[in-house]
């Protein structure tokens, strides 16, 4: 564990309060440091952003001295921040955190080498299409 903190994405700030799939828009973070087994839960303010959240929401991991994140998915700009900060993420999270962090003790959690989830540009489209519906061309 090197010595680290392991932060669950949640619903919730405790720890039998259900495990959140997503990450950077995920309600809280719960750090559980292994060896005291102190908790600390955190409410993710990068999910407020309009674009963003997963890069912020991961900076913010690396600050409160994660070594391990479990959740749902990760996109690839998250990932990035993470994967270069030397922090492992492991995914399939269902259930309580409780429950999540019991699978990963017992080494049922899935460690990715990789993003799980496309990226996210601000959660609406771009409105690139010109007509809107109506056609455009000129007559």
């Amino acid at each position: 564990m090197n010595g680290k903190r392991i932060c669950l994405t949640s619903t919730g700030p405790r720890l039998s309060d259900p495990a959140d799939p997503r990450f950077g828009r995920c309600a809280y973070f719960i750090f559980v440091d292994e060896a005291t087994g102190a908790t600390e839960a955190a409410p993710n303010d990068a999910r407020l952003l309009g674009n963003g959240a997963g890069i912020q929401a991961a900076q913010d991991i690396v600050t409160k001295g994660a070594g391990v994140v479990i959740t749902g998915d990760m996109g690839p700009n998250a990932f990035r921040v993470l994967s270069a900060a030397g922090v492992r993420v492991f995914v399939g999270v269902n259930g309580s955190c409780e429950a999540a962090l019991d699978g990963y003790r017992k080494g049922l959690m899935k460690e990715i080498g990789s993003p799980t989830a496309p990226g996210h540009h601000g959660g609406r489209g771009a409105g690139r299409g010109q007509g809107m519906g109506r056609g455009g061309g000129w007559l």
